[in-house]
């Protein structure tokens, strides 16, 4: 069993992922004004998740909540995160499209959803287990609104 520090460590390192994912789309939405509402408010919410995320690490320190070890490694989480800086370099050294960008997107939220980042907790406390619960809808409702967002981009104007 891990330590509750080594728990609070994965559950920091979740919320630095999220943190990053806002970064990324609020630069997407600098590099995109036509679609910078989208990112804009996919930025936000992702800062939202990290914050949330941190209060959570709290949670685990404090013994309300159990990470389960077997779920993922705080390697994959870090491979995740390396991948979202490559990301942001791109995107800062160079332009970026709406195809790329979205697709960046679709990857970032489908992987939360494949991996079931969001899955990592037992808690009793049902706080918790809310948060865990609308942090889980929120990244489907993310993917739903890229995915939106390229059907959209992939349709010919009239």
């Amino acid at each position: 069993m891990s330590s509750q520090a080594d728990q609070a460590q994965t559950i920091g390192l979740l919320a630095a992922h999220e943190a990053a994912m806002g970064d990324l789309y609020r630069l997407y939405a600098a590099k995109l004004p036509d679609s910078a509402s989208l990112f804009e408010s996919l930025a936000t919410a992702e800062r939202d998740h990290a914050r949330a995320l941190a209060d959570f690490a709290d949670g685990v320190k404090h013994g309300l909540v159990h990470i389960d070890p077997q779920r993922f490694t705080a390697e994959a989480v870090l491979n995740s995160l390396d991948y979202i800086k490559e990301r942001l370099a791109e995107a800062n050294s160079s332009s970026v499209t709406l195809a790329q960008a979205l697709s960046v997107a679709h990857d970032l939220e489908e992987g939360l959803i494949e991996k079931r980042y969001y899955e990592v907790a037992e808690a009793d406390c049902t706080e918790m287990k809310d948060l865990l619960q609308r942090l889980a809808q929120e990244t489907a409702a993310h993917l739903a609104q890229v995915n939106s967002a390229w059907e959209a981009a992939r349709r010919p104007t009239p």
